[in-house]
């Protein structure tokens, strides 16, 4: 007996969208947080709980191939390997490297731009929870996100497909960009409530290797707030 014109309709728009569901790559999250969780506030980085992020960046990149002698073309200035947890402000615009990140002057740098632009202003945030909308600020920078919505946005490497929501407790930023490794950004409180933490994962390609980040921040009464050209 032949299939019913409906029947099978409804079995080839199945099979498109799991097909664009796989090809997308991306996770499926909701719109809504769980009742009565919720990520709104000031908090300040804990930086004995959280990741090195110095050290995390020297072990990021596999040893590559030398550059010519008589071109460098590198800055291998700059701050030296203290204790803080953060990327230089110089290298925070991408594309600026040095011996810090895990290779010295006379190699061929890989792309790390990305991971300095995800690790940059780490030191504060400030969430709001609205309704329909999450705003993140960094003291440098304001992002928003639509709980549920994917989008286009710019990367160092050029555009992203994003999409951010809910999942359980967590909530999840996804980049999967045209060119170069994704990133998951998650967000949760921890288990008694008191700290937020953050978790920062951007796969590896070719000699930079899978970054994952740990941060834990504690309440902090205000944010601040850096004017342009004090970094």
């Amino acid at each position: 007996m032949p299939s019913s014109p409906i029947i099978a309709s409804c079995l080839t728009l199945a099979c498109v969208t799991i097909a664009l569901t796989a090809c997308s790559g991306m996770s499926r999250v909701k719109e809504e947080p769980p009742p009565g969780v919720t990520l709104a506030g000031n908090w300040q980085l804990d930086p004995r709980a959280s990741t090195n992020i110095r050290q995390t960046l020297r072990q990021l990149v596999r040893p590559g191939r030398k550059r010519p002698s008589s071109d460098t073309g590198l800055d291998t200035s700059g701050p030296g390997d203290g204790g803080d947890q953060g990327p230089p402000s110089s290298a925070r615009g991408g594309g600026r490297t040095s011996r810090q990140y895990g290779y010295d002057s006379t190699e061929i740098p890989p792309d790390i731009s990305l991971q300095l632009s995800l690790l940059a202003g780490g030191d504060f945030l400030k969430i709001e929870q609205r309704p329909e909308e999450l705003v993140i600020g960094n003291g440098e920078t304001t992002r928003s996100f639509v709980p549920g919505e994917r989008s286009v946005v710019s990367v160092p490497s050029g555009v992203a497909d994003q999409r951010s929501g809910w999942k359980g407790k967590e909530y999840w930023i996804e980049i999967k960009p045209q060119v170069g490794p994704h990133a998951t950004e998650k967000l949760r409180l921890s288990d008694k409530g008191g700290q937020l933490i953050e978790t920062i994962d951007v796969s590896g390609e070719g000699r930079v290797k899978p970054l994952h980040v740990i941060r834990v921040y504690n309440p902090a009464r205000e944010i601040p707030i850096v004017l342009p050209g004090e970094n």
